[in-house]
């Protein structure tokens, strides 16, 4: 309820027909302090919400002219008007009536004759409801106003680092590439540290190379600016150039990497590009992070929904659980340290999900913290081509 020193503040638009009624309802409402206007009918009350907004307006339903229903419906077509409580006071008691009043935009209604006590209080309820209501809209215009803010702001860091990342590549491709041509000697004989220097600098310059492509991709993953390049696609081609390029890696670490692939796996519509490098990120996180003497494992299969499944399975230092959602989000680090003793900087698993999601796919992570991480990928059964039928058809 209002407290009383409130009512004061509190305007109220009264609009019947009958005279007597107009004065009883006013003098019941200024007695409980509410300030109070009175009209005749329809017509007036309109003319008075052109220059007036009253907190609450009471109306008779049968008038002359405009009435009742349709006071409300103008009402609410009028945006200064459009959200003030409407309470409704009639003598028709039937249903239908009833029904019609709340779908022309009453708020309540309140049988004639009035009961005089109960109306002071259904007019405070209404007013204290409408206040919360008022307080709700306004929190959602905020909300609203920070969402859309906070998107922009999105829009412009994923621009700046699409636009970085570009002008970047650029000179790193030169570094690359002459410190290639003076490692190889190209022109003539250098000094053995010199050449290990060169060597230094196209290393670091292509481990750099490929953060800024991970920025980018990124970037143009969250502008939906990356596209696939669809084509039907063998799953063991895919796999069998992914372990040529992790093998060596998982020896060099001491782990015991391996490869299970379903027999007679239908062909996928993916990008074959863009699913190497899902494997390559996992497997490559999977061995980072998995200590000697260690074990990781690729299974590929279907799944039980009929869709292909890939997952990577090692027994690691594993992932807190409540920091999983933290290594899936663009320069995401569990702990600063581990960054700095696993030289990343957190681009491999948002890009990844982003790649996955790409394909209509989802990427769920399991991890317990020193006995390792499970890492799924899944892909709908839309993407997979029967093998016999595609091949018959060609």
């Amino acid at each position: 309820m209002l407290p009383p020193d409130e009512t004061e503040s509190v305007s109220i638009l009264v609009v019947d027909d009958d005279a007597v009624v107009r004065e009883f309802m006013s003098a019941t409402l200024e007695d409980a302090g509410f300030r109070v206007d009175a009209v005749e009918d329809g017509e007036a009350a309109l003319r008075y919400c052109v220059d007036n907004t009253p907190d609450l307006i009471i109306a008779d339903v049968l008038m002359p002219g405009i009435d009742g229903f349709q006071l409300c419906e103008e009402l609410r077509k009028r945006p200064e008007t459009e959200y003030i409580p409407i309470l409704v006071a009639t003598g028709l008691d039937d249903v239908p009536s009833i029904v019609k009043a709340f779908d022309a935009g009453a708020t309540d209604f309140i049988n004639k004759p009035i009961k005089w006590v109960i109306l002071n209080y259904r007019v405070r309820y209404m007013l204290r409801t409408s206040r919360v209501s008022q307080e709700l809209r306004a929190n959602q215009s905020r909300l609203l106003l920070a969402k859309e803010e906070a998107e922009s702001a999105n829009r412009v860091k994923t621009e700046f680092l699409a636009n970085m990342s570009h002008e970047l590549r650029t000179p790193l491709n030169a570094v690359i590439g002459f410190s290639g041509i003076m490692r190889q000697q190209a022109f003539g004989p250098m000094p053995e540290k010199y050449v290990e220097y060169s060597q230094l600098i196209e290393d670091s310059g292509t481990h750099l190379l490929t953060i800024i492509n991970g920025i980018l991709d990124l970037a143009r993953a969250e502008a939906h600016r990356l596209t696939l390049h669809e084509e039907e696609t063998e799953i063991p081609d895919v796999v069998s150039l992914c372990e040529r390029m992790i093998r060596p890696i998982a020896e060099k670490a001491g782990i015991d990497f391996s490869v299970e692939i379903d027999e007679g796996l239908p062909l996928v519509f993916a990008d074959a590009t863009k699913l190497q490098q899902i494997l390559i990120n996992l497997l490559s996180n999977a061995v980072k992070f998995t200590p000697a003497p260690g074990v990781v494992r690729l299974t590929i299969r279907r799944d039980a929904t009929g869709g292909l499944m890939f997952q990577i399975a090692d027994t690691g230092i594993g992932i807190p659980a409540d920091k999983l959602d933290v290594v899936l989000a663009p320069f995401g680090q569990v702990d600063s340290r581990l960054a700095r003793k696993y030289d990343g900087v957190g681009l491999g698993l948002p890009l990844t999900k982003c790649l996955v999601e790409l394909h209509g796919g989802t990427l769920k992570i399991e991890s317990e913290c020193e006995h390792g991480t499970v890492v799924t990928v899944l892909f709908p059964k839309e993407r997979l081509f029967a093998q016999a039928r595609l091949r018959a058809a060609g």
